[in-house]
């Protein structure tokens, strides 16, 4: 994208990073006003990381899974969008609306799949230069992209939505949230995304296996893990939990019916664990070794003492985070807790909500940074707060647009 060209006199140029839900939804909103823009995505085909979890069903139902913009350009071009409660699998709604919003035209021309945003900085400037002044507003931002041939080029944009999420980005497996002894040689024994168990029994049939995380991907694992043992199929699990009270207890009258049950096997396996599955409460990973064709793991408890495993998997589901690098050069002001761009990590930090279903777009202006004409968008934005639903996502993208159509988002 080139700034300054005639095309770009009709707005500003917005270079929007990642094409999933949000950022799907960004372009289609940058291309109902007529704006230049370019959609990039570093996967093979839009929406890479929802592909990485296809399998798992969504808690929420088709009624909120596609934005209102989606919704009406499909209807538009003849194709069907599902509505009513019944909850999809990512692999549905890929196939349902994520795939053919990413198929029209105006965003298929724009979309550069397999196309990498290494790093965005601001022409001529540094991090630290010209803070406050309007002329880091006048720059272009810069960037650093690597294609799908490997090559790297530079592009230029007045606006960089940032929508690239968290899912790319798993959390550690050690204590501290930093990698345990051995887990960065051992990288190609560790998996940090949900399996299909069950599309793929195969690769768990017998095997020992170490889960470690209380959340809800480490839920979903554990319950397909535990139904391929009560099949009669299963190996040994071992499921590590930080605390020794995960807090999994059933949501009366939970809108999220999907939820609630899985919450609720989650609480019957910790209660009452079948046969080959083993618990261990209030233990962080402190070590891994090879061990011939197995993983030694030495799992620590607070009192200092160690318990040795030795398995063949190992399942670390311990939370992802947004890829901060990318605006390292740039002046972003981040919650120094919970990662989350300053002013909506206040306003989150200071609500009484605890669901996602409790959430509400807070607007622009707690989306602004210091940088000009620069927005984190959707999941990345909450940052370690795990209360986000996509459609706040939607919401954000109207203000942020809203925002900079009528100037009070462009310097």
């Amino acid at each position: 994208m080139t700034t300054g060209s005639p095309e770009a006199q009709r707005g500003p140029g917005v270079a929007i990073l990642g094409a999933g839900p949000v950022g799907l939804d960004a372009a289609l909103a940058a291309s109902e006003r007529g704006w230049p823009f370019t959609l990039y995505e570093a996967g093979p085909a839009a929406a890479a990381h929802v592909r990485r979890w296809g399998h798992v069903q969504l808690f929420s139902p088709w009624s909120m899974n596609a934005s209102p913009r989606m919704r009406e350009r499909l209807s538009d071009r003849g194709t069907d969008v599902p509505s009513g409660e019944d909850c999809p699998t990512g692999d549905e709604l890929v196939e349902r609306v994520l795939d053919p919003v990413a198929d029209l035209p105006e965003i298929g021309d724009r979309l550069r799949a397999g196309t990498r945003v290494v790093a965005v900085a601001r022409d001529g400037l540094l991090k630290h230069e010209a803070i406050g002044d309007p002329e880091r507003g006048r720059r272009p931002f810069r960037l650093l992209l690597e294609g799908p041939d490997g090559r790297e080029r530079v592009d230029r944009a007045d606006v960089v939505l940032d929508c690239t999420g968290t899912f790319g980005q798993p959390n550690a497996l050690g204590e501290g949230g930093i990698p345990a002894p051995g887990e960065r040689e051992l990288g190609d024994r560790i998996r940090r995304h949900p399996p299909d168990v069950a599309g793929n029994p195969e690769a768990w049939r017998g095997r020992e296996v170490l889960l470690v995380g209380a959340g809800h991907s480490a839920q979903t694992a554990a319950r397909d893990l535990a139904g391929l043992a009560d099949s009669g199929d299963g190996g040994r699990v071992h499921w590590a939990l930080r605390s020794e009270d995960p807090g999994w207890y059933a949501v009366d009258d939970d809108p999220l019916p999907a939820r609630d049950r899985l919450t609720s096997r989650a609480a019957e396996l910790a209660s009452d664990p079948p046969p080959g599955f083993r618990l261990h409460r209030g233990v962080t990973v402190d070590r891994l070794a090879r061990s011939g064709d197995r993983v030694r793991v030495d799992l620590r408890r607070g009192d200092g003492s160690v318990d040795p495993l030795e398995v063949d998997r190992i399942l670390s589901l311990t939370g992802y985070v947004g890829d901060h690098t990318l605006y390292r050069q740039l002046q972003v002001h981040e919650c120094y807790a919970t990662a989350a761009p300053m002013n909506l990590a206040a306003e989150l930090l200071a609500s009484d909500a605890t669901d996602c279903l409790e959430q509400e777009s807070h607007g622009a202006g707690v989306l602004e940074n210091p940088e000009p004409d620069f927005y984190i968008l959707g999941e990345k934005s909450y940052g370690r707060n795990n209360t986000f639903l996509m459609t706040t996502g939607w919401d954000q993208v109207d203000s942020v647009f809203d925002a900079l159509e009528d100037g009070r988002g462009r310097s």
